[in-house]
Parts: structure tokens; sequence; C-alpha cells
């Protein structure tokens, strides 16, 4: 059994590739990313929605998004979420009930700093 979220929303993986920066480095290429849509995912914040001092104003946060069971997913894309980019953090992971079998999804944990 796989679970789903009938009143999910759709959240897009954003997958870039790599150009060269005409330094001689490569660097992913944001402009040109190729988005994947998954309808049906469920978005909480995770811990921290907090405002940066120091020399600048700014705002972190940090997201968990619950995709699809399968949703292709790897720790160098972003998520577009409500039409804001997010990149993930560290490696997605699919979790599967030791006890039922039951495919819950792939979750990815998200940050967003502005400003």
């Amino acid at each position: 059994m796989t679970i789903t979220f009938p009143h999910g929303e759709t959240v897009a993986v954003l997958r870039a590739g790599l150009v060269d920066d005409g330094y001689g480095n490569q660097v992913r290429d944001w402009e040109n990313a190729t988005p994947t849509p998954y309808a049906g995912c469920a978005v909480a914040q995770n811990g921290r929605d907090e405002s940066l001092t120091g020399d600048r104003n700014a705002v972190a946060s940090d997201l968990v998004v619950f995709m699809p069971f399968g949703a292709d997913v790897v720790a160098t894309d972003r998520l577009e979420i409500r039409g804001r980019s997010h990149e993930v953090v560290g490696e997605p992971f699919a979790w599967t009930s030791p006890f039922s079998g039951t495919a819950f999804g792939v979750a990815v944990y998200c940050n967003r700093v502005e400003g």
C-alpha cells in the first residue's frame, strides 16, 4: 500500500545540468533547470523560520516535504514550492513501514534563505 495526500499540493523537482562558469569551474545552470512536478505532496515547516541578524536582514526557512513514493529527487536538486525555489538539504529518504510494508513516500528536507 502507498500513502497519498488527496489534498496535497504540487511540488516541482528542479534539476540543473552543469556548465562552465568561465573560470574553469563546473556550476549548476539553475536558469535552465528542468522541472518535474509531483502532485499530492505534503509540505511542513521543519524547525525554523527565523530572521537572521547582523549586517543584513534575512529570513531562513526550513521545510520538510513528503513526496510520493518513488519520486526522483537527489541531494543536488532544488524544490519549487509555492513559486519559490528551495535547496535540498542532505539525501532524500524513502520511508517504508517495517510493520505494515506501507510506503509512506520520500521525505525531503530543504531550506531557503532570503535577503
